[in-house]
């Protein structure tokens, strides 16, 4: 994934050592675009995202996220400052999950006492 503006010479580089690119508009922050690309160049349908929490909350702004899978096995640390499963760096009045609801689809209890929960992306519905 890479902006319009990388010098060709490294996209040259790239090309000779057989790595496939798309690009993500003028800044290479258009993930729409990037999506749109992997579809129609490669036959992408779905795609597990497993970014930090800054690349899912960037995913997140953008609607592109249909499906969280969150695997949870407890463990105590203690620690301050750990990042969330989504941190989005906008401004201040950006809700990176604006007009989007979250709908239950399963919870399964797995080996070793690991929860697995899954949620599906949706439209919020509008308020009454």
């Amino acid at each position: 994934m890479l902006s319009e503006a990388v010098p060709d010479a490294y996209l040259a580089g790239l090309r000779e050592d057989g790595v496939s690119y798309v690009f993500a508009g003028p800044d290479g922050r258009d993930l729409a675009k990037v999506m749109d690309a992997l579809g129609g160049t490669f036959g992408v349908e779905t795609l597990l995202l497993e970014g930090s929490a800054a690349v899912n909350g960037s995913f997140l702004k953008a609607g592109l996220i249909d499906e969280i899978s969150v695997l949870i096995h407890l463990a105590v640390d203690g620690l301050a400052g750990v990042q969330s499963i989504f941190e989005y760096q906008g401004e201040p009045d950006e809700l990176p999950g604006a007009g989007q609801a979250l709908r239950h689809m399963s919870t399964e209890m797995l080996e070793g006492g690991m929860v697995w929960l899954r949620y599906a992306v949706e439209p919020k519905p509008p308020s009454a």
